[in-house]
């Protein structure tokens, strides 16, 4: 059950149930992998999560529903946003203001008030498949990868514009940042690869190898 880690103890994800089952999202203890907690998003298969800075709300993406799930974590309280179909990638900004989800299907990405908990604006993506999509560290860029496209596009999360695109490899979906958000991690699940990207510079600096299919990256703790 991969998904965020909300501190030091728990980890957050959906449950690897059949596609058509997966409806809730589950707190894992990470050193024992013990569910501590559960929460329904009353969904049709849930797939990806964020999670506000304050860690008081989940943001699910359900891609069979075409919606988002926001859940309290106190209560467990569920509020439904419908987007569009497919809706998959998500993120959310720094400041925890806005959340940003991909619609493969239709090349469009929703941008979700947090205040309001409600659909603000639909972007265009930029590309062809939204698969991943992420806030660099400073919440100034969004950056969306286009696994049909086989490219990276970089979106000013103010004005949003498109404002570059980055030829990778084949198949770009998971992303990560490091920290100092110097440098973007893509994984490339058609040539097996991670992609290291200069972000400032929006250029490729290596490719290296990993197994078979990669799809989600993460960053370690240490």
């Amino acid at each position: 059950m991969p998904g965020e880690i909300i501190d030091e103890r728990v980890r957050l994800g959906v449950f690897e149930h059949p596609p058509h089952l997966r409806n809730e999202i589950g707190a894992e203890h990470a050193a024992t992998g013990k569910i501590v907690n559960q929460w329904m998003t009353k969904q049709e298969r849930s797939h990806l999560v964020v999670v506000t800075p304050d860690e008081k709300k989940f943001y699910v993406s359900n891609t069979v529903s075409g919606s988002v799930s926001v859940i309290e974590r106190a209560t467990g309280a569920v509020n439904v946003i419908s987007i569009g179909k497919g809706a998959e990638a998500i993120t959310i900004s720094p400041d925890g203001r806005e959340v940003w989800v991909g619609m493969p299907f239709d090349n469009k990405i929703a941008v979700i008030s947090t205040a309001k908990d409600e659909l603000a604006e639909m972007l265009e993506s930029g590309g062809k498949q939204p698969q991943r999509i992420r806030f660099t560290p400073d919440g100034k860029e969004v950056w969306v990868s286009h696994v049909a496209g086989d490219t990276l596009t970089v979106i000013d999360a103010k004005s949003r514009k498109v404002v570059a695109n980055v030829s990778v490899g084949k198949r770009p979906q998971g992303i990560v940042f490091s920290p100092d958000g110097r440098r973007g991690y893509f994984a490339l699940s058609g040539s097996n690869q991670v992609a290291v990207i200069d972000v400032p510079g929006r250029k490729l600096v290596e490719n290296f190898e990993t197994g078979l299919d990669p799809d989600g990256i993460g960053w370690g703790a240490d």
